[in-house]
């Protein structure tokens, strides 16, 4: 039996999950390549564990609402608080992240973030087995299980973020990249890199509670960084990249089923080698 056959038989138990996984890619890649222009990489990441801290802050903080005599059964059960700190605290770390602090670059904010949300997203929970086992899922990527409110949730901001990007292109790329000259053209170039980086940040905070760390900043930075290999625009990026995050996810879906490997973890290894082709390509191709 081929991997589609076998992919299209598994069509009934994890349709949901795949169509979601799917969405959440294209989603990822529009917000990545404003990310990878403004060369904040790692803002991406730092965001996903300030996430994971906000779960686990309303995790400690009400144990009792959220946690049964059994436990958390799957990540389903962090709606209501739990899943809104996610969220706040993921926005609020995109947009610290995005810009200078004390003095210190994004890139050292965002180490601080990443680090911080890291070790107390461990330390707040480490004597509460269950939720500490919630903390290290959301390390990885567990995209089985997403439901319906995940299908629509992604589908609405999926749809809305296509439509933004694409009739606000042209400022919202002069904003991210250029400050200077956007403000000299009149352009409210910090209000719009503000909520530019709210708006990554509740993608980042959403998608931490479908699929995990390692997918979210995958499907985040990994086809954006491929895409300013293949274009010579940045308007271009704005298809490429979902496109690549798209394609690599259905190619990862359908191959991770056939071969019985974690989802989250295959579609990322098939990002990183369409990277590492780009690399090579841009490398070897004629000057």
């Amino acid at each position: 039996m081929d991997a589609i056959t076998l992919f299209l038989d598994s069509w009934p138990l994890f349709g949901t999950t795949y169509v979601t996984g799917w969405l959440c890619a294209v989603l990822l890649g529009l917000c990545g390549v404003t990310v990878v222009a403004q060369r904040q990489v790692f803002h991406g990441v730092a965001t996903a564990q300030a996430s994971s801290l906000g779960i686990a802050t309303a995790l400690w903080l009400g144990p009792l609402s959220f946690l049964g005599e059994g436990g958390l059964t799957d990540h389903h059960d962090l709606h209501g608080l739990p899943l809104v700190a996610g969220i706040v605290f993921a926005v609020a770390a995109s947009v610290w992240t995005s810009r200078r602090f004390a003095g210190e670059t994004p890139d050292a904010v965002g180490a601080w973030v990443f680090l911080g949300s890291s070790s107390l997203s461990v330390l707040l929970l480490a004597h509460s087995p269950h939720g500490l086992e919630e903390v290290e899922r959301l390390m990885f990527s567990n995209l089985i299980g997403a439901d319906g409110h995940d299908l629509y949730k992604f589908g609405g901001l999926t749809a809305a973020t296509a439509v933004v990007v694409w009739r606000a292109r042209r400022p919202l790329l002069l904003a991210t990249t250029d400050p200077s000259t956007a403000e000299a053209l009149g352009l409210p170039a910090r209000r719009i890199a503000t909520a530019v980086a709210a708006w990554v940040g509740l993608a980042i905070g959403l998608a931490m509670h479908s699929a995990g760390t390692l997918y979210t900043f995958g499907c985040l930075t990994l086809p954006a960084l491929t895409a300013r290999h293949l274009c010579r625009t940045m308007t271009a990026m704005f298809i490429v990249a979902p496109a690549l995050g798209l394609g690599s996810a259905l190619a990862g879906f359908v191959l991770a089923n056939a071969f019985d490997y974690p989802l989250g973890q295959f579609v990322v290894a098939v990002q990183a080698a369409f990277l590492a082709l780009a690399w090579a390509w841009r490398r070897l191709r004629p000057r």
